[in-house]
């Protein structure tokens, strides 16, 4: 009788469970699986923005074949890779070593732990808008302050294919290392302090600590702020649009940058459609490769 009553108790939980669950199950069937497979299937047409009552043309593989023959696409490519790199690269390291001294500091810059986290909680427009004024060649805070200590003249930061990558980058990693150092953060909170004083008992050095206690016990954790970062950085169009709308020239072009031109200034939905399901597909092998690193981290 009573392993009959827990059966059911478990079932009646596990269906109030599913209940509860199938609206959230519907909205994302409806909105996003539904919405995938329409771009999908859209993406072998060829047809314009403002045709939609008329018939569209189906091409095939078309607009996928003219991806791989398109020059900008490739650039687009190159500099959402380097941006990519570089931002997933400086973020982690930044973030790693400020949440690793807030850490060992313990409680005395609670006041800085609440300052760095700003940029993050900021909208991504709002702060584009800010470093933009800050870039600005002539009234700029940034040629202000080179200007009057070292006499460099005036850097068009984001009007110079030389520096505008560059200054694109600057802006993500401003905003974006407090998400790391929150993360990370947290999880040092998390080590156990037993660890930490048997390794000093031992005579383990600072250093020593880190790379043989926190660093391993850290490891699922930076796995999934790579997901998470690569994934964002993949996407990256507000930051893009705010400052350089991909200029000068596609020297600043991102992915998600180009697929909205191709979509909404040139009304190419057939080929922004097949221009998405790419990025998406690219986004997913790599989405896919951190999560078996990460099982192979727990096991």
């Amino acid at each position: 009788m009573k392993r009959r009553s827990k059966s059911r108790l478990r079932t009646g939980n596990l269906a109030m469970g599913y209940c509860f669950s199938l609206p959230v199950m519907i909205f994302l069937f409806i909105f996003i699986f539904l919405s995938i497979a329409y771009c999908f299937y859209m993406s072998f047409f060829e047809w314009k923005l403002f045709d939609l009552g008329k018939d569209k043309t189906f091409v095939g593989l078309d607009n996928y074949i003219r991806i791989f023959q398109d020059g900008i696409f490739g650039q687009a490519v190159g500099n959402t890779l380097i941006i990519v790199f570089v931002c997933l690269t400086l973020e982690t390291v930044l973030g790693f070593l400020i949440a690793l001294t807030l850490w060992n500091l313990k409680r005395t810059l609670r006041v800085l732990q609440t300052i760095l986290l700003l940029p993050m909680i900021t909208a991504p427009v709002v702060v584009a808008l800010i470093w933009r004024y800050i870039y600005d060649p002539q009234f700029g805070m940034l040629n202000y302050v080179l200007r009057n200590t070292i006499g460099i003249g005036d850097i068009a930061w984001l009007g110079d294919e030389s520096t505008s990558l560059m200054s694109v980058m600057v802006v993500d990693i401003w905003q974006m290392t407090p998400f790391t150092i929150l993360i990370l953060f947290a999880a040092m909170t998390g080590i156990s302090e037993d660890w930490i004083e048997a390794a000093q008992v031992d005579g383990a050095k600072f250093w020593r600590i880190v790379r043989k206690i926190i660093l391993p016990a850290l490891m699922p954790i930076l796995m999934f702020i790579l997901l998470m970062r690569t994934m964002d950085l993949f996407k990256i169009f507000d930051t893009v649009y705010v400052l350089t709308k991909g200029g000068p020239g596609f020297s600043t072009e991102t992915l998600s940058m180009y697929t909205y031109k191709v979509g909404f200034s040139q009304y190419e939905m057939g080929y922004a459609m097949a221009l998405s399901i790419v990025t998406l597909v690219g986004i997913m092998l790599i989405s896919c490769f951190y999560m078996r690193r990460s099982k192979k981290l727990e096991e």
